[in-house]
C-alpha cells in the first residue's frame, strides 16, 4: 500500500474513533439523564437507563454501518436531553434548614442591604442551630477579599471554592463569606454525578465566616482550607462585589439548575472575577472545569501570591485549617485566622 493511502487510512480510522468515543459518552450521559428524569419512578428509571444502556451496546456491534449507528445514538442523546428539560427548577421545595433562606442583596446610593446572611452555630456535624439575619454597611468601605479553598478529598482536582470579603466599621474590620453551593433539601447530600443532570437548584450563601470557613475545619479533622488573599484595589474590590450582587439578586428572582461541570462555585467566581483581570478568562480552562485546581489558576493569573515565585509556598503559606482547630471557633475567629496563620497574613 502507498504511503498517502496508508495516511489516509489512518486519518480516517482516528477521525471515525474520534467521534465515536464522543458519541459513547453522551450515550453514557444520557443513560445517566433517564435515570435521573424527575417524573419516572426511580425503580422505572433504573430499568429504562439499562435498557437504554444495553441496547446501544447490542446495536453497535450488529449494525454494520457505524454511520447509521452514531446518527441513532445522537438522536436519542437529542430526545433524551429534551425530556431532561421537562425538570424545571423551583423556589419552592423542602429545603434543608441551612439553606432554607434564599438571601438578597439591595443597594441603595453607597448602602448595601443584605437579607438572608447565615451565621450558624455547630455542635456536631449533625446538631445545628441555624440562624440567619441582616448586614448593612456602606460599599465604600469594602476593602478586601481572599479566596477560599476547601479540599476535602485526597484528590488534588475535587475542592469547594468561595471568596470571603472585609468591610471597615468603627470597631474594626467586619467579615463575611459568599459561596456558590447547591441547594439542599432536607436529607439530600451532594454527588458531584447528580450534578450533571439538574437535580439541585443554585444558592449563593452569605455567611459569616465561622459558619462558612470555621465548620469546614473543625467538623472535618483531615480536611485542609486555603484563604489566599487576592491582589485587588478598593475599587476592584467594590466591582467584583456589585457583579455578585446582581447574580444573588437574579438567583432570587429566577431559580436556576447547578451543574457539576458549567454552573459550579468556581466558573461562577470566574465570572465575577473578569473584573480583576486585563483579559478575559477561559472558563474551559480544565483547571477551572475541575475546582481543585483554580488556586494554581489564580496563581497563573497573578490574582494570589504577593509576588511568591513558588506556588508551594504560597499554599503552606495561606493554610488555615491547623489555626482554626487549634483556637477553636471563637467571637474573633476572623482575627484569630489572619493573626496566627503566617506572620505577615493581611488583615
Amino acid at each position: 500500500m502507498r504511503l498517502p493511502e496508508q495516511i489516509k487510512r489512518w486519518s480516517k480510522f482516528f477521525c471515525w474513533t474520534v467521534i465515536g468515543g464522543f458519541v459513547c459518552i453522551w450515550c453514557l450521559w444520557a443513560a445517566g439523564a433517564i435515570y435521573y428524569l424527575a417524573f419516572l419512578p426511580k425503580p422505572v428509571a433504573g430499568l429504562l437507563a439499562a435498557v437504554y444502556l444495553i441496547a446501544s451496546v447490542v446495536s453497535l456491534f450488529r449494525t454494520k454501518d457505524k454511520r447509521l449507528w452514531l446518527r441513532h445514538i445522537a438522536a436519542s442523546v437529542v430526545v433524551v436531553y429534551l425530556l431532561t428539560l421537562f425538570h424545571r427548577p423551583s423556589h419552592n421545595r423542602d429545603w434543608a434548614a441551612d439553606n432554607a433562606v434564599m438571601p438578597e442583596i439591595d443597594i441603595d446610593a453607597n448602602t448595601v442591604n443584605v437579607s438572608g446572611v447565615r451565621h450558624s452555630v455547630y455542635d456536631s456535624d449533625t446538631q445545628v442551630e441555624v440562624n440567619y439575619s441582616n448586614l448593612t454597611f456602606p460599599l465604600s468601605q469594602l476593602k478586601k477579599v481572599w479566596f477560599v479553598v476547601h479540599r476535602f478529598t485526597a484528590f488534588e482536582g475535587i475542592a469547594h471554592n468561595f471568596l470571603t470579603f472585609s468591610f471597615d466599621t468603627e470597631d474594626g474590620p467586619a467579615y463575611f463569606s459568599v459561596s456558590a453551593e447547591i441547594r439542599r433539601e432536607q436529607g439530600e447530600q451532594f454527588s458531584p454525578i447528580k450534578g450533571l443532570y439538574r437535580q439541585y437548584e443554585m444558592i449563593y450563601v452569605i455567611a459569616d465566616e465561622r459558619d462558612e470557613i470555621g465548620s469546614r475545619a473543625i467538623l472535618r479533622s483531615d480536611d485542609r482550607v486555603y484563604m489566599y488573599p487576592v491582589n485587588a484595589t478598593e475599587h476592584q474590590v467594590q466591582a467584583l462585589f456589585l457583579d455578585i450582587a446582581s447574580r444573588v439578586q437574579r438567583l432570587a428572582d429566577e431559580p436556576e439548575f447547578y451543574h457539576s461541570l458549567l454552573n459550579n462555585c468556581t466558573n461562577n467566581i470566574v465570572f465575577h472575577t473578569y473584573k480583576l483581570t486585563p483579559e478575559p478568562i477561559n472558563w474551559l480552562d480544565p483547571q477551572i472545569v475541575i475546582p481543585g485546581y483554580a488556586d494554581r489558576f489564580a496563581y497563573s493569573k497573578r490574582l494570589i501570591g504577593h509576588g511568591v515565585d513558588d506556588f508551594e509556598l504560597v499554599q503552606q503559606k495561606f493554610r488555615i485549617d491547623d489555626v482554626i482547630r487549634r483556637f477553636g471557633i471563637t467571637a474573633n475567629f476572623s482575627f484569630d485566622i489572619r493573626d496566627n496563620a503566617a506572620d505577615d497574613f493581611p488583615e
